[in-house]
This record gives structure tokens, sequence and C-alpha cells, in this order.
């Protein structure tokens, strides 16, 4: 019997255990290498960038006319990073500039269905979390 409480917990364990759960304070490991991560009602986008230029347009699915905003940008050296959303008419509303260190910044985007997220650098170095989130 014993046997079988051991079996099940450390299976319990193994599989309760999420690889791309990244911490706050280490973003991403890879310089100019963005990593997104696509879950059920949620979009975030992660990156450790030394003087990046780039160019991202993200479709979202989201069925929600309620979105909660995140940002968190850390080691902050140079550049910015300029971040939008439009809705299913390709009409922008919300835009983010960001040019200095943000410990941690949200917003909700609410009346609207985002679409399309474009996330755009200029230059840039720090490392950037953003994250957008439906909300039911």
């Amino acid at each position: 019997m014993k046997k079988y409480i051991w079996l099940f917990l450390i299976l319990l364990f193994s599989i309760s255990c999420r690889e791309e759960i990244i911490e706050p304070d280490n973003l991403v490991g890879n310089i100019n290498e963005p990593v997104q991560i696509r879950e059920r009602n949620a979009y975030t986008f992660l990156l450790d960038a030394q003087n990046l230029t780039m160019s991202l347009t993200v479709p979202l699915y989201f069925s929600s006319a309620r979105t909660r905003f995140n940002l968190r940008l850390v080691d902050y050296e140079s550049g910015y990073t300029n971040i939008s959303a439009q809705d299913i008419s390709n009409i922008e509303r919300f835009r983010y500039y960001i040019a200095e260190e943000v410990s941690y910044h949200t917003e909700l985007l609410d009346g609207y269905v985002p679409t399309t997220i474009n996330i755009n650098t200029e230059n840039f170095s720090g490392k950037i979390k953003i994250e957008f989130r439906k909300i039911f």
C-alpha cells in the first residue's frame, strides 16, 4: 500500500510542475529571442533585449470586451518599445509607449475586443514582460 501512495505522490508532483513558469526577475534567458506564451484567454510576451529593433504583429483570439494589459520593464538601458492593439475593424484602440524602467503597469481595456497586437522596438535594451489577459 505504501508503494502506491509514494507512486501516486511522485506522479502528482511531476504532473503538476509547469516548465513555462518564469520567475519575475528572470524574464527570459536568451538575448534578443522573444518568447511568446499563448494560453487559453491570455497572451504573454517576454524579451531580454540588447539594442534590438523589431516589429511583431500577433493575432489574439479573445471573445471578451474586457482585457487586462500588464507590463513590466526592468534593467532598462536604451531605446523604446511601442505596444498597440486593434479591434476587428483594424481600428487602433490602445497604444502604450515605454522608454523608461517600469516596475509594474496595468490597465483595463474595456468596450472592445482586441484582435491584433503590435509590438515594436527601436534600439531597445532591457527586459520586458507584456501580458494581455481576457477578463470574464
